[in-house]
Protein backbone atom coordinates (compact mmCIF):
# COMPACT_ATOMS: atom_id res chain seq x y z
CA UNK A 1 0.00 0.00 0.00
CA UNK A 2 1.82 3.19 -1.03
CA UNK A 3 1.82 6.14 1.46
CA UNK A 4 -0.20 8.95 1.29
CA UNK A 5 0.91 11.80 -0.84
CA UNK A 6 0.62 15.45 0.64
CA UNK A 7 -1.98 16.06 -2.06
CA UNK A 8 -4.07 13.19 -0.79
CA UNK A 9 -3.97 15.16 2.67
CA UNK A 10 -5.09 18.25 1.56
CA UNK A 11 -7.88 16.31 -0.23
CA UNK A 12 -8.86 14.12 3.19
CA UNK A 13 -8.96 17.46 5.02
CA UNK A 14 -10.61 19.03 2.87
CA UNK A 15 -13.36 16.65 3.33
CA UNK A 16 -13.37 17.02 6.65
CA UNK A 17 -13.73 20.61 6.45
CA UNK A 18 -16.93 20.16 4.37
CA UNK A 19 -17.92 17.78 6.45
CA UNK A 20 -17.62 20.11 9.42
CA UNK A 21 -19.64 22.97 7.54
CA UNK A 22 -22.85 20.49 5.90
CA UNK A 23 -23.82 18.95 9.38
CA UNK A 24 -26.95 19.93 10.63
CA UNK A 25 -28.84 20.71 14.20
CA UNK A 26 -30.36 18.24 16.32
CA UNK A 27 -34.27 18.83 17.26
CA UNK A 28 -35.72 17.73 20.76
CA UNK A 29 -39.31 17.41 19.83
CA UNK A 30 -41.39 17.06 23.04
CA UNK A 31 -44.97 15.23 23.00
CA UNK A 32 -48.30 17.09 24.54
CA UNK A 33 -49.31 13.74 25.53
CA UNK A 34 -51.47 13.83 28.60
CA UNK A 35 -51.73 17.72 28.69
CA UNK A 36 -54.88 19.83 27.72
CA UNK A 37 -54.48 22.15 25.07
CA UNK A 38 -57.36 24.45 26.00
CA UNK A 39 -55.45 25.57 29.70
CA UNK A 40 -55.06 29.07 29.41
CA UNK A 41 -51.62 29.91 30.23
CA UNK A 42 -52.66 31.71 33.68
CA UNK A 43 -53.78 27.90 34.79
CA UNK A 44 -50.39 26.23 33.53
CA UNK A 45 -48.65 29.11 36.09
CA UNK A 46 -50.91 27.71 38.60
CA UNK A 47 -54.00 29.81 39.03
CA UNK A 48 -57.53 28.17 38.85
CA UNK A 49 -60.25 29.44 37.13
CA UNK A 50 -62.31 29.37 40.08
CA UNK A 51 -59.88 31.80 41.50
CA UNK A 52 -60.16 34.38 39.09
CA UNK A 53 -63.56 33.80 39.42
CA UNK A 54 -63.74 34.47 42.81
CA UNK A 55 -61.86 37.53 42.44
CA UNK A 56 -63.84 39.29 40.02
CA UNK A 57 -67.36 38.21 41.95
CA UNK A 58 -65.64 39.54 45.02
CA UNK A 59 -64.32 43.15 43.00
CA UNK A 60 -68.03 43.45 42.13
CA UNK A 61 -69.47 43.28 45.34
CA UNK A 62 -66.93 45.33 46.45
CA UNK A 63 -68.41 48.34 43.78
CA UNK A 64 -71.80 47.16 44.37
CA UNK A 65 -71.05 47.83 48.25
CA UNK A 66 -69.21 51.54 47.78
CA UNK A 67 -72.31 52.91 45.34
CA UNK A 68 -74.76 51.27 48.12
CA UNK A 69 -72.71 54.03 50.73
CA UNK A 70 -74.14 56.91 48.98
CA UNK A 71 -77.42 58.25 50.15
CA UNK A 72 -80.55 57.86 48.12
CA UNK A 73 -83.19 60.84 47.66
CA UNK A 74 -86.37 60.92 49.24
CA UNK A 75 -87.33 64.09 47.90
CA UNK A 76 -86.01 67.35 46.02
CA UNK A 77 -83.36 69.59 46.75
CA UNK A 78 -81.88 72.92 45.96
CA UNK A 79 -79.49 72.53 43.16
CA UNK A 80 -79.02 76.28 42.59
CA UNK A 81 -80.26 79.20 44.40
CA UNK A 82 -82.35 82.32 43.61
CA UNK A 83 -78.87 84.20 42.91
CA UNK A 84 -77.76 81.41 40.70
CA UNK A 85 -74.99 79.91 43.23
CA UNK A 86 -74.11 76.51 42.90
CA UNK A 87 -75.68 74.64 45.85
CA UNK A 88 -72.81 71.79 47.72
CA UNK A 89 -75.63 69.37 49.12
CA UNK A 90 -76.19 67.54 45.57
CA UNK A 91 -72.66 66.36 45.21
CA UNK A 92 -73.30 63.87 47.96
CA UNK A 93 -75.52 62.39 46.20
CA UNK A 94 -73.59 62.34 42.75
CA UNK A 95 -72.00 59.05 41.80
CA UNK A 96 -68.36 58.73 40.24
CA UNK A 97 -70.11 56.97 36.59
CA UNK A 98 -70.85 58.37 33.17
CA UNK A 99 -74.12 56.71 33.03
CA UNK A 100 -76.71 59.15 34.12
CA UNK A 101 -79.44 61.63 31.89
CA UNK A 102 -79.99 65.34 33.05
CA UNK A 103 -83.91 66.89 32.22
CA UNK A 104 -84.70 69.82 32.56
CA UNK A 105 -87.79 72.18 32.09
CA UNK A 106 -88.65 75.53 31.03
CA UNK A 107 -91.38 77.54 30.95
CA UNK A 108 -93.05 80.89 32.50
CA UNK A 109 -94.75 80.80 35.51
CA UNK A 110 -97.99 78.36 36.53
CA UNK A 111 -97.81 76.56 32.69
CA UNK A 112 -97.37 73.23 35.25
CA UNK A 113 -93.49 72.26 35.35
CA UNK A 114 -93.25 71.50 38.35
CA UNK A 115 -96.54 69.20 37.87
CA UNK A 116 -94.68 68.18 34.71
CA UNK A 117 -91.73 66.80 36.84
CA UNK A 118 -93.34 65.75 39.89
CA UNK A 119 -95.32 63.16 37.15
CA UNK A 120 -92.22 61.83 35.43
CA UNK A 121 -90.67 61.33 39.43
CA UNK A 122 -94.10 59.62 40.55
CA UNK A 123 -93.10 56.23 40.13
CA UNK A 124 -90.68 56.90 43.09
CA UNK A 125 -92.70 59.03 45.79
CA UNK A 126 -96.04 61.20 44.88
CA UNK A 127 -95.56 65.63 44.41
CA UNK A 128 -91.65 65.43 44.37
CA UNK A 129 -91.33 68.72 43.24
CA UNK A 130 -93.81 71.31 45.04
CA UNK A 131 -96.24 73.13 43.17
CA UNK A 132 -97.94 76.55 43.57
CA UNK A 133 -100.88 76.90 46.45
CA UNK A 134 -103.37 79.54 46.85
CA UNK A 135 -100.56 81.69 49.38
CA UNK A 136 -98.34 81.78 45.89
CA UNK A 137 -100.68 82.98 43.76
CA UNK A 138 -101.71 85.50 45.88
CA UNK A 139 -98.27 87.16 47.18
CA UNK A 140 -97.25 86.31 43.18
CA UNK A 141 -94.62 84.74 44.10
CA UNK A 142 -92.94 81.47 42.65
CA UNK A 143 -93.15 78.42 44.17
CA UNK A 144 -89.50 77.61 42.41
CA UNK A 145 -86.68 79.73 42.73
CA UNK A 146 -83.56 78.67 41.48
CA UNK A 147 -83.23 74.67 40.57
CA UNK A 148 -84.75 72.26 42.18
CA UNK A 149 -83.09 68.64 41.78
CA UNK A 150 -83.95 64.97 42.20
CA UNK A 151 -81.77 62.24 41.91
CA UNK A 152 -83.70 58.78 40.55
CA UNK A 153 -82.33 54.93 41.53
CA UNK A 154 -81.17 54.75 37.53
CA UNK A 155 -79.43 57.59 37.45
CA UNK A 156 -81.91 60.04 35.94
CA UNK A 157 -81.27 63.63 37.38
CA UNK A 158 -84.44 66.14 37.12
CA UNK A 159 -83.90 69.88 36.71
CA UNK A 160 -86.83 71.53 37.95
CA UNK A 161 -86.50 75.43 37.39
CA UNK A 162 -88.15 78.84 38.52
CA UNK A 163 -90.03 80.41 35.28
CA UNK A 164 -88.16 82.73 32.59
CA UNK A 165 -89.68 86.04 31.99
CA UNK A 166 -90.95 85.96 36.13
CA UNK A 167 -90.87 89.02 37.69
CA UNK A 168 -91.01 87.97 40.94
CA UNK A 169 -87.94 85.80 39.96
CA UNK A 170 -85.71 88.89 38.68
CA UNK A 171 -87.03 90.50 42.14
CA UNK A 172 -85.53 87.61 44.10
CA UNK A 173 -82.20 87.46 42.08
CA UNK A 174 -81.27 91.39 42.36
CA UNK A 175 -81.64 90.93 46.34
CA UNK A 176 -77.97 91.14 46.74
CA UNK A 177 -75.69 94.70 46.00
CA UNK A 178 -73.89 92.86 43.31
CA UNK A 179 -76.96 91.37 41.45
CA UNK A 180 -78.36 95.10 41.53
CA UNK A 181 -75.10 96.77 40.34
CA UNK A 182 -74.93 93.89 37.55
CA UNK A 183 -78.90 94.70 36.48
CA UNK A 184 -78.07 98.71 36.22
CA UNK A 185 -75.94 98.57 33.54
CA UNK A 186 -79.25 98.36 31.81
CA UNK A 187 -81.81 100.99 32.28
CA UNK A 188 -85.12 99.15 31.47
CA UNK A 189 -86.29 96.52 33.48
CA UNK A 190 -88.04 94.87 31.29
CA UNK A 191 -84.79 94.54 28.91
CA UNK A 192 -83.08 93.06 32.21
CA UNK A 193 -85.67 90.80 33.02
CA UNK A 194 -85.00 89.16 29.42
CA UNK A 195 -81.67 88.73 29.71
CA UNK A 196 -81.62 87.40 32.68
CA UNK A 197 -84.10 84.76 31.23
CA UNK A 198 -81.75 84.09 27.93
CA UNK A 199 -78.88 83.41 30.43
CA UNK A 200 -80.54 80.97 32.31
CA UNK A 201 -81.67 79.52 29.09
CA UNK A 202 -78.60 78.95 27.70
CA UNK A 203 -77.18 78.20 30.87
CA UNK A 204 -79.87 74.90 30.69
CA UNK A 205 -78.61 74.53 27.04
CA UNK A 206 -75.85 73.66 28.15
CA UNK A 207 -76.06 71.55 31.33
CA UNK A 208 -79.14 68.93 30.37
CA UNK A 209 -79.47 66.25 27.88
CA UNK A 210 -82.92 66.78 27.75
CA UNK A 211 -85.01 69.97 27.56
CA UNK A 212 -88.54 70.14 28.50
CA UNK A 213 -90.34 73.57 27.30
CA UNK A 214 -93.48 73.77 28.59
CA UNK A 215 -96.08 76.22 27.73
CA UNK A 216 -100.22 76.61 28.08
CA UNK A 217 -102.19 75.18 25.25
CA UNK A 218 -101.86 77.63 22.85
CA UNK A 219 -98.19 78.58 21.04
CA UNK A 220 -96.57 81.79 22.79
CA UNK A 221 -95.06 83.40 19.22
CA UNK A 222 -93.02 85.76 21.91
CA UNK A 223 -91.43 82.82 23.80
CA UNK A 224 -90.36 80.68 20.97
CA UNK A 225 -88.24 83.97 19.78
CA UNK A 226 -87.00 84.11 23.09
CA UNK A 227 -85.97 80.28 22.67
CA UNK A 228 -83.95 80.80 19.34
CA UNK A 229 -82.47 83.54 20.81
CA UNK A 230 -80.96 81.85 23.93
CA UNK A 231 -79.84 79.25 21.27
CA UNK A 232 -77.49 81.85 20.04
CA UNK A 233 -76.24 83.23 23.34
CA UNK A 234 -75.41 79.67 24.11
CA UNK A 235 -72.12 79.58 25.17
CA UNK A 236 -69.60 76.98 23.12
CA UNK A 237 -68.47 74.10 24.65
CA UNK A 238 -65.88 73.05 22.54
CA UNK A 239 -62.13 75.00 21.68
CA UNK A 240 -59.71 75.73 19.35
CA UNK A 241 -57.61 72.08 19.72
CA UNK A 242 -61.42 70.16 19.62
CA UNK A 243 -61.58 70.10 15.72
CA UNK A 244 -63.32 66.94 15.96
CA UNK A 245 -65.75 67.47 18.17
CA UNK A 246 -69.33 68.76 17.42
CA UNK A 247 -70.66 71.50 19.48
CA UNK A 248 -73.29 70.01 21.88
CA UNK A 249 -76.87 70.95 21.55
CA UNK A 250 -79.37 69.03 24.29
CA UNK A 251 -82.50 67.77 23.02
CA UNK A 252 -85.76 69.64 23.09
CA UNK A 253 -88.74 68.83 23.86
CA UNK A 254 -92.60 70.77 23.01
CA UNK A 255 -94.83 70.04 25.66
CA UNK A 256 -98.22 71.67 25.63
CA UNK A 257 -99.78 71.30 28.88
CA UNK A 258 -103.31 71.94 29.82
CA UNK A 259 -104.48 70.34 26.52
CA UNK A 260 -108.06 70.25 26.02
CA UNK A 261 -110.27 67.56 24.07
CA UNK A 262 -109.94 69.66 20.23
CA UNK A 263 -106.19 69.95 20.84
CA UNK A 264 -105.64 65.92 20.45
CA UNK A 265 -107.54 65.93 17.33
CA UNK A 266 -104.90 64.78 14.50
CA UNK A 267 -105.51 68.62 12.31
CA UNK A 268 -105.10 70.33 15.14
CA UNK A 269 -101.66 68.09 16.09
CA UNK A 270 -100.22 69.06 12.21
CA UNK A 271 -101.12 72.68 12.94
CA UNK A 272 -98.70 72.89 15.51
CA UNK A 273 -96.12 70.39 14.05
CA UNK A 274 -96.44 72.72 11.18
CA UNK A 275 -95.34 75.81 12.78
CA UNK A 276 -92.73 74.23 15.07
CA UNK A 277 -90.80 72.58 11.47
CA UNK A 278 -90.58 76.17 10.05
CA UNK A 279 -89.94 78.21 13.22
CA UNK A 280 -87.07 75.91 13.90
CA UNK A 281 -86.05 74.28 10.50
CA UNK A 282 -82.25 76.39 11.09
CA UNK A 283 -82.11 75.23 14.69
CA UNK A 284 -79.29 73.47 15.96
CA UNK A 285 -81.48 72.12 18.88
CA UNK A 286 -82.22 68.59 18.29
CA UNK A 287 -86.00 69.25 17.87
CA UNK A 288 -86.70 65.39 15.98
CA UNK A 289 -85.74 63.25 18.46
CA UNK A 290 -88.85 60.58 18.52
CA UNK A 291 -89.99 61.89 21.65
CA UNK A 292 -93.83 62.01 20.89
CA UNK A 293 -97.07 60.47 21.01
CA UNK A 294 -96.36 57.88 18.61
CA UNK A 295 -96.37 54.38 19.83
CA UNK A 296 -93.26 54.00 17.36
CA UNK A 297 -89.81 55.23 18.10
CA UNK A 298 -88.51 56.85 14.81
CA UNK A 299 -86.08 59.15 15.92
CA UNK A 300 -87.37 61.23 12.84
CA UNK A 301 -90.74 62.56 14.53
CA UNK A 302 -91.05 65.99 15.77
CA UNK A 303 -90.52 66.19 19.83
CA UNK A 304 -94.30 67.22 20.40
CA UNK A 305 -96.10 65.82 23.15
CA UNK A 306 -99.34 67.07 24.53
CA UNK A 307 -100.91 67.10 28.42
CA UNK A 308 -104.49 66.99 28.92
CA UNK A 309 -106.09 69.32 31.77
CA UNK A 310 -105.53 66.96 34.84
CA UNK A 311 -108.28 67.00 37.71
CA UNK A 312 -109.09 64.66 39.81
CA UNK A 313 -112.66 63.70 37.94
CA UNK A 314 -110.61 63.13 34.39
CA UNK A 315 -107.63 61.06 35.93
CA UNK A 316 -108.61 57.70 34.33
CA UNK A 317 -110.34 59.54 31.04
CA UNK A 318 -109.05 58.27 28.23
CA UNK A 319 -107.73 61.06 25.99
CA UNK A 320 -108.14 59.46 21.80
CA UNK A 321 -107.22 56.18 23.65
CA UNK A 322 -104.92 57.15 25.99
CA UNK A 323 -105.03 57.70 29.85
CA UNK A 324 -103.29 60.36 31.44
CA UNK A 325 -100.91 58.01 33.39
CA UNK A 326 -100.45 55.90 29.92
CA UNK A 327 -99.36 59.66 28.71
CA UNK A 328 -97.07 59.87 31.46
CA UNK A 329 -95.27 57.04 31.14
CA UNK A 330 -94.79 57.27 27.63
CA UNK A 331 -93.05 60.17 27.63
CA UNK A 332 -91.26 59.32 30.69
CA UNK A 333 -89.95 56.11 28.39
CA UNK A 334 -88.76 58.18 25.21
CA UNK A 335 -87.37 60.76 27.21
CA UNK A 336 -85.25 58.04 29.24
CA UNK A 337 -84.33 56.30 25.72
CA UNK A 338 -83.30 59.21 23.86
CA UNK A 339 -79.69 59.24 22.71
CA UNK A 340 -77.04 60.52 25.39
CA UNK A 341 -74.80 62.74 23.26
CA UNK A 342 -71.28 63.85 25.03
CA UNK A 343 -71.64 67.69 26.63
CA UNK A 344 -67.67 68.13 26.56
CA UNK A 345 -64.84 66.84 24.34
CA UNK A 346 -64.01 64.41 27.60
CA UNK A 347 -66.46 62.28 28.52
CA UNK A 348 -68.18 63.14 32.13
CA UNK A 349 -68.93 61.68 35.37
CA UNK A 350 -71.93 63.13 37.57
CA UNK A 351 -69.58 64.05 39.81
CA UNK A 352 -67.76 65.81 37.13
CA UNK A 353 -71.16 67.72 35.16
CA UNK A 354 -71.42 69.30 38.06
CA UNK A 355 -68.25 70.87 38.24
CA UNK A 356 -69.06 71.48 34.58
CA UNK A 357 -72.47 73.36 35.70
CA UNK A 358 -70.20 75.45 37.40
CA UNK A 359 -67.91 76.51 35.16
CA UNK A 360 -70.66 76.86 32.19
CA UNK A 361 -72.91 79.44 34.75
CA UNK A 362 -69.71 81.46 35.11
CA UNK A 363 -68.66 81.50 31.31
CA UNK A 364 -72.23 82.77 30.97
CA UNK A 365 -72.31 85.31 33.23
CA UNK A 366 -68.95 86.42 31.56
CA UNK A 367 -70.04 86.40 28.22
CA UNK A 368 -69.52 89.02 25.86
CA UNK A 369 -72.04 88.13 23.54
CA UNK A 370 -74.73 88.53 26.28
CA UNK A 371 -73.43 91.87 27.33
CA UNK A 372 -73.47 93.27 23.83
CA UNK A 373 -76.94 91.98 23.02
CA UNK A 374 -78.88 93.61 26.26
CA UNK A 375 -77.14 96.97 24.96
CA UNK A 376 -78.35 96.47 21.67
CA UNK A 377 -82.23 95.39 22.84
CA UNK A 378 -84.78 98.33 22.68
Amino acid sequence: MLPATPKDSEKDGENKTLIKIVERPTFILKTREGENRAVSPSQRNGHNKKDIDVAAIAKSQESIRILSTYPELINCIKFMDENMQLCENPLEYLYDQQDFLVVGCLGTQSVGKSTIMSLLTSEYAPDIFPVQDLSHHESATNCTSGIDIFITKNRVIYLDTQPILSISAFDSSTSSFDQKKAASDFTSTETNLELQSLQFMAFLFSVCHVIIFVQDWFVDPNLVRVLQTAEMLKPSSTTTMDQDYVEYYPHLVFLHNKAEPGDFTPSSIKRMKDFYNKTFSSSRLQTHSGIDMSQDSTESGLNLFLMPVLNKTNQDEAFFGESEKSLVDKLRRKIHGVTRNPMTPSVLTEKNWYHYVSKVMEAVKKSHLSSEYGRLMP
